[in-house]
């Protein structure tokens, strides 16, 4: 693949200083990563030659971002192993963006020089231990609630300068940053922690060795009696070091996350950059960047393009101007901030209609962005989505006014982006109006009242139909492939009625899920719900299901009742929602039976009195709880004899709640009398007993 600068790319201030929007020409249909993660057809030369040593390692997955000030930014994948060293991963193509920090893999490839060469991410780093990764309704875990931030600030040996005070930081970190997070949350998430140092570590300013300045800044701020343990998120911050080259890096995700921040000031020459923070951290809290798809100057979408690895200039993961953005929709499902638990929702759509969307940057139940099915990946089954806000200059998109850089087709019309599941670094941004890529290039990609926007291959058409103050609303019309018509889920619960059992023991019911959207419909996701007795207590083996057309699906809900409650029949019932449309649902009832057994009453009898050797006695266990028969009861006999010889029997209770069982005498057996002890555990009755019989041998 071939790196360049296109001819409509320009320079633009922004948090690098002096960045230019780089982008790669590239084949969506066989390089969508794009950008920063080109193919290299360097590793795959190596490979082809066999120079290196076969060789498979495990370990823990590191990947870091570098993003730098010449406008560039660079992936680095490493590979730590149980003992501490550091393995590079080199890929051929396709670097694996399924996966974050922390993940632990397998990775298959050659050894060559230091470094792990792999052709494909995809096909050759697999997860160990930890299963396949959560599907794309879950989002990227620790994204929720205060994020324990510690901030370490560091100076060099050979320039031990303190370019902002600790004050400044606190500032920045807890004051301002958190209140990005918290505000493109919905108040979901914030940031706290602490500030410490300045410490002097001993390292060069000369040199730029990530690994080693954060050992050295996390053992100076032990050394200063700070419990590390404390904090989930570490921040390594310092006077700018030249040899580093890049403006802040982080991993892209991981727990406990690491970042760098080498130096930046801010607009205005503020002490710290406020934009570069919020994007390290976005990459800490597992997000990829926002890009830019660009298609020439006469199309949207094409199979053949440029991406402009930053070139989202609405999304603090890409390159805004003047103040951080919101992250767009696509990043806010990845966090869980958008379309998940108590999140503002992302409506999917599947039918032709006209659909709302609230205001972006405003909380509630959504929706907050919409979402329309694009294509599905025939070789992964991977689904690409166009989702669709309505931005206003609200709270940190006040930037938006800013008539230098935008022309407030932002705040008029209704923003595209697409994303893909399971792969993190396909976020693009898509302009709505290719025609005007002037000086301003992408300052106006959003799609106003009176334009439309089709997607043939789709087979769907987007027209904005009213954008204010209040959200918009947009004609979306389905015209391509079988209409999509929802319909409720049947729900089945087994059993029906539970067998018998004392209070307080867990029963289990069987949920079954039919999904009866039609065949149009994408697969829909059912959120399981139970409705049970005041007091009881109900567990699900899956929080919900996910299902195709026509398919079912099974999840095992485990109640229990309170201990002591009557003897009786108890109704409970469950549902299953769609969680795209509460409209859709289905329930089923079951009931569970309490019955608390009486006493147990035993006997134990032979068929005969006496017996001659060669003989078969057959001994008789009679069980009854109550004054039912115990059926299915476990009973063992021990039949001792004269000799003192212990024979062990063992038999089942049937129907009558008798259990027979046979000791057979041999020819030489021992004149005398017999006993036949009996114990017992037995499963419905309330106690456990015992009885004897003797019998005699002549």
């Amino acid at each position: 693949m071939e790196l360049r600068i296109c001819p409509r790319i320009f320079v633009i201030n922004t948090f690098f200083a002096g960045i230019v929007l780089l982008s790669s020409t590239f084949s969506l249909a066989h390089n969508p990563a794009g950008g920063d993660l080109a193919d290299d057809p360097a590793v795959a030369a190596q490979l082809q030659s066999g120079q290196g040593k076969p060789a498979q390692l495990e370990g823990k997955l590191e990947i870091i971002h570098q993003d730098f000030k010449d406008g560039h930014g660079r992936f680095v994948f490493t590979l730590k192993q149980a003992d501490g060293t550091r393995v590079p991963l080199k890929f051929a193509k396709h670097p694996p963006t399924h996966l974050l920090t922390g993940d632990h893999v397998r990775a298959n490839g050659q050894l060559l020089g230091g470094s792990l060469l792999l052709y494909s991410g995809s096909a050759n780093v697999t997860r160990t231990g930890g299963g396949s990764p959560p599907p794309p309704s879950i989002p990227v875990p620790n994204t929720f609630g205060a994020q324990s931030v510690l901030v370490i600030l560091v100076n060099f040996q050979d320039d031990p300068v303190q370019p902002y005070t600790l004050a400044d930081a606190q500032n920045a970190f807890f004051g301002s940053v958190n209140n990005f997070f918290s505000e493109n949350s919905y108040q979901q998430t914030s940031v706290t922690g602490a500030v410490v140092g300045w410490y002097t570590i001993p390292d060069s300013v000369a040199t730029c060795d990530m690994y080693q300045i954060a050992t050295d800044a996390k053992s100076a701020a032990v050394a200063a009696s700070v419990n590390l343990s404390n904090y989930t998120r570490y921040v390594y911050a310092y006077p700018n070091n030249s040899t580093c080259g890049f403006a802040g890096s982080s991993d892209v995700g991981g727990n406990p996350s690491e970042s760098w921040i080498n130096g930046t000031t801010g607009p205005g020459g503020l002490s710290l950059d406020i934009h570069v923070i919020a994007h390290e951290l976005g990459h800490a809290f597992g997000l990829w960047h926002s890009h830019l798809l660009d298609c020439g100057t006469t199309a949207t979408i094409c199979s053949n393009g440029n991406i402009v690895e930053y070139g989202d200039l609405l999304d603090t993961m890409g390159t805004p101007q003047t103040a951080s953005a919101h992250y767009n929709a696509y990043q806010k499902e990845r966090l869980g901030w958008l379309n998940y638990a108590a999140s503002p929702s992302i409506q999917t759509v599947t039918a032709s209609g006209t659909y709302t969307i609230n205001p972006y940057e405003l909380g509630g139940p959504g929706p907050n962005a919409l979402k329309v099915l694009k294509s599905t990946d025939s070789t992964t089954g991977a689904k690409t989505w166009y989702y669709l806000e309505a931005r206003q200059a609200l709270g940190f998109d006040a930037f938006l006014t800013d008539s230098t850089y935008y022309t407030q087709n932002e705040t008029t019309g209704v923003l595209f982006h697409t994303g893909t599941d399971g792969d993190s670094n396909s976020s693009y941004l898509l302009d709505m109006t290719p025609a005007t890529k002037t000086y301003y290039a992408w300052f106006d990609p959003s799609l106003v009242v009176g334009q439309s926007f089709q997607d043939s291959g789709a087979g769907v058409t987007f027209a904005p139909t009213a954008v204010s103050g209040n959200g918009a609303t947009v004609q979306i019309t389905m015209n391509n492939g079988p209409v999509c018509t929802a319909a409720n889920p049947s729900v089945t619960l087994s059993p029906s009625q539970s067998l018998s059992a004392i209070s307080g023991t867990v029963v289990s019911f069987t949920a079954t899920v039919t999904d009866h959207d039609s065949s149009g419909c994408p697969a829909a996701t059912f959120n399981l719900g139970a409705t049970l007795p005041s007091g009881w207590t109900g567990v699900w083996s899956a929080a919900g299901l996910s299902l195709s057309p026509g398919k079912s699906g099974s999840a095992t809900l485990n109640v229990t009742s309170p201990a002591g409650t009557a003897d009786g029949s108890y109704n409970l019932g469950v549902s299953a929602t769609n969680a795209s449309s509460s409209s859709y649902s289905g329930s089923a009832a079951a009931s569970y039976v309490i019955s608390t057994p009486g006493a147990l009453s035993v006997s134990l009898w032979t068929d005969q009195s006496t017996y001659l050797p060669g003989q078969t006695v057959t001994i008789r266990v009679g069980l009854l709880s109550g004054t039912s028969p115990d059926v299915g009861a476990r009973v063992t006999v021990n039949v001792m004899s004269p000799a003192i010889k212990t024979t062990a029997l063992s038999g089942t209770t049937g129907s009558n709640g008798v259990a027979s069982l046979s000791y057979k005498l041999s020819r030489h057996a021992v004149p005398g009398t017999y006993q036949a002890q009996f114990g017992t555990s037995v499963t419905g009755a309330a106690s456990v007993a015992g009885a004897s019989a003797s019998f005699t041998v002549q």
